[in-house]
C-alpha cells in the first residue's frame, strides 16, 4: 500500500513540475479552446443548419401560427416569423420562431418552429417526452393538436428533419448539447 501511495505521489509530483514549467503553454491551450468554443458557440446559436434546407415549391396558404403551448414542459409562448437568409436561419430572441417558408397547420406539409435554448423559450424542450401533446393556435384562433412521436438528438446537418413533408407534421427544434453542437428535434403528428 505504501509503495501504491509513494507511485501515485511521484506521479502527481511529475504532473506538478511539468505543468510549473510550461505557463505560457497552459495559457495558449487555454486560450485555443476559449476561442473554439466562442466560435463555435456563436456558430452555432443561429440556429442553422449546415447543409441548405429545401423550401416548399408552392406559395405557402393557410393561417400562421401565431401560439405555441406545450403544458407538459410549461410552454405558452407567442410565436414570431422567420426566414432563411443567406444560409442563415433569422431568430426571435425574445420568442419562438416559424420558418415562414415551411408548411402552415393542416395544409399538408411540415410546420418547422424552432428557438433559443433559453429557459424563457425552449430551454425545456428537449425534456418534452414521447406521447405529449403540443398545440398550434393560428391567426384565425383555431387552435390544432399535436401529438409527439419522436425526440432526436442530431448533428446540424440532418436537414431532413426540417425538410418540407407530403403529410401534415409539426418539427419543433432548439439547440443542445455541448456549446449547443446538436439539435433537440421534436416531430408531431395531427391528432
Amino acid at each position: 500500500m505504501a509503495l501504491l501511495q509513494r507511485s501515485v505521489s511521484k506521479t502527481s509530483k511529475r504532473i506538478v513540475d511539468w505543468l510549473n514549467n510550461r505557463p505560457l503553454l497552459i495559457i495558449f491551450l487555454g486560450l485555443c479552446i476559449f476561442l473554439y468554443g466562442a466560435f463555435h458557440y456563436y456558430q452555432i446559436r443561429i440556429l442553422s443548419f449546415t447543409k441548405p434546407v429545401a423550401v416548399a415549391s408552392t406559395a405557402q396558404t393557410g393561417e400562421l401560427p401565431i401560439n405555441i403551448s406545450i403544458p407538459s414542459i410549461g410552454i405558452n409562448l407567442p410565436i414570431d416569423l422567420g426566414e432563411i437568409k443567406n444560409g442563415v436561419w433569422q431568430i426571435s430572441y425574445n420568442h419562438p420562431t416559424f420558418l415562414n417558408t415551411s408548411a402552415r397547420p393542416a395544409t399538408g406539409g411540415n410546420i418547422v418552429i424552432y428557438g433559443h435554448n433559453k429557459k424563457a423559450i425552449f430551454g425545456n424542450l428537449p425534456y418534452l417526452s414521447v406521447g405529449q401533446k403540443i398545440y398550434i393556435q393560428t391567426t384565425g384562433a383555431k387552435i390544432y393538436t399535436y401529438l409527439v412521436y419522436e425526440k432526436d438528438f442530431v448533428s446540424p446537418d440532418r436537414v431532413d428533419l426540417v425538410s418540407p413533408t407530403k403529410t401534415d407534421e409539426l418539427t419543433v427544434y432548439t439547440c443542445w448539447g455541448l456549446f449547443d453542437s446538436q439539435r433537440a428535434v421534436i416531430k408531431a403528428r395531427p391528432i
